[in-house]
C-alpha cells in the first residue's frame, strides 16, 4: 500500500470509507467490516504513489443551484495524473480525464476549494496547477473580434491591463503648469512679466522674476518706459524690502537702475517723489546700521586680539 485516503461520511454514504492505492490498483474499504467494496484497475502503467479527493463546485445546467462533484485523483511513477468520478464511491469509479508530467510523481494534493492542484515530482520540483474557469454547458464563450491594425483600438490595446506584482511600473509625471509671468518671460515680454509678478504680491516670486531678468539682461527693459501708475508698484516694493538681507543683493541693483532711469523725472509727481524719499531713508538707515555693526566687529576683534596676546605672554 503506497497511500491511504479517508473519506468522511456523507448523505450518499453514511459510513466513513478508506481508499488505498497499491500497484496500479485503487481499492475502497469499509473500515468497520474490513470488506473491500470497490477494486479499480487504473490506467497507470507504474505504481500509484499518491491519491487525493477534490470537491468541484459549479452551477447546474440552468445556472441557478450550486452542485458539488467529487473527483478522486491518482498519480504515479509513470508521471500520469488520472481523475475519476467519485460522487458515489461505492460504485465503479469511471475515468474522466488525465494529464502527463515529464517526471515521476511522488505526491499530489489539492487546495480546500479545489481550484489548485499541487504536484511533487522525483526531481524535487513542486508544480502548482490552476484550474480554468468553469463555464456551464449551455453557455458559449464569445470570441473577441480581431482588432484591425492601424485603428485606434489596435493602438490602445493593452492600456487597461493592470500590472503584475513583479512588473516595473513607469509613472509619468504631469507637466507642471507655468505661472502667467513665467509664460510671459518665455515670450520675452519682460515688462508684462514684472507687472504680473508684482500683482501676485509674493516677494519670493517678484525677486525671482527680477533675478531672471538680470540673468537675461532684460532688467533695464522691464523697468523703462513706465508712467506713474506702473512705476509705483516696483518703487514701493523696492523701498519696502531693500533692507531685508534675503532680498538686498537683488534689490540694490534694481534701486540703482531705477535711480539711473528716472532721476530726470524727480519732482514731477508727489507720489513718486515720496517713494524715492522713502527709498533714500531706508538705504540711509541701513548704511548707518552697517557702520555700527562694523565698529562693533572692530571692537570685538581688538578685545579678542588683546586677550590672545595676554595668553601668549603668560605662557
Amino acid at each position: 500500500v503506497e497511500d491511504l485516503l479517508v473519506l468522511p461520511a456523507s448523505a450518499v454514504q453514511p459510513n466513513a470509507l478508506v481508499v488505498s492505492a497499491g500497484g496500479v490498483f485503487v481499492k475502497v474499504w469499509n473500515p468497520l467490516t474490513g470488506e473491500c467494496i470497490v477494486t479499480l484497475h487504473t490506467k497507470h502503467s507504474k505504481t500509484i504513489t499518491s491519491i487525493c479527493l477534490i470537491d468541484i463546485v459549479r452551477n447546474d445546467e440552468e445556472g441557478k443551484e450550486r452542485v458539488t462533484n467529487k473527483r478522486l485523483v491518482t498519480a504515479g511513477l509513470d508521471g500520469l495524473i488520472r481523475i475519476h468520478a467519485a460522487d458515489d464511491i461505492t460504485q465503479k469509479l469511471p475515468y474522466l480525464h488525465g494529464a502527463k508530467t515529464p517526471h515521476p510523481i511522488t505526491a499530489i494534493g489539492a487546495s480546500p476549494d479545489g481550484a489548485r492542484l499541487v504536484v511533487g515530482t522525483s526531481n524535487g520540483v513542486v508544480t502548482v496547477r490552476q484550474r480554468g474557469k468553469i463555464v456551464p454547458q449551455h453557455v458559449s464563450l464569445k470570441r473577441k473580434a480581431r482588432v484591425q491594425a492601424g485603428t485606434y483600438s489596435y493602438f490602445m490595446r493593452g492600456a487597461d491591463v493592470s500590472a503584475d506584482a513583479d512588473d516595473h511600473s513607469v509613472i509619468l509625471e504631469r507637466k507642471k503648469k507655468l505661472k502667467s509671468y513665467d509664460v510671459m518671460l518665455k515670450q520675452f515680454r519682460y515688462g508684462d512679466a514684472l507687472d504680473e509678478a508684482l500683482t501676485s504680491r509674493q516677494p519670493d516670486a517678484i525677486v525671482a522674476v527680477l533675478e531672471e531678468l538680470g540673468k537675461r539682461r532684460g532688467l533695464g527693459q522691464a523697468l523703462s518706459n513706465r508712467d506713474e501708475e506702473t512705476l509705483e508698484p516696483i518703487l514701493s516694493f523696492t523701498a519696502r524690502y531693500i533692507a531685508k538681507p534675503r532680498y538686498s543683493p537683488i534689490l540694490i541693483g534694481v534701486a540703482d537702475k531705477l535711480c539711473d532711469i528716472y532721476s530726470g523725472v524727480v519732482g514731477q509727481s508727489e507720489i513718486i517723489d515720496e517713494y524715492f524719499d522713502k527709498l533714500r531713508r531706508h538705504v540711509k538707515d541701513e548704511c548707518r546700521v552697517q557702520k555700527s555693526m562694523l565698529r562693533l566687529i572692530g571692537q570685538i576683534d581688538i578685545v579678542m586680539c588683546a586677550g590672545q596676546m595676554q595668553g601668549d605672554e603668560s605662557d
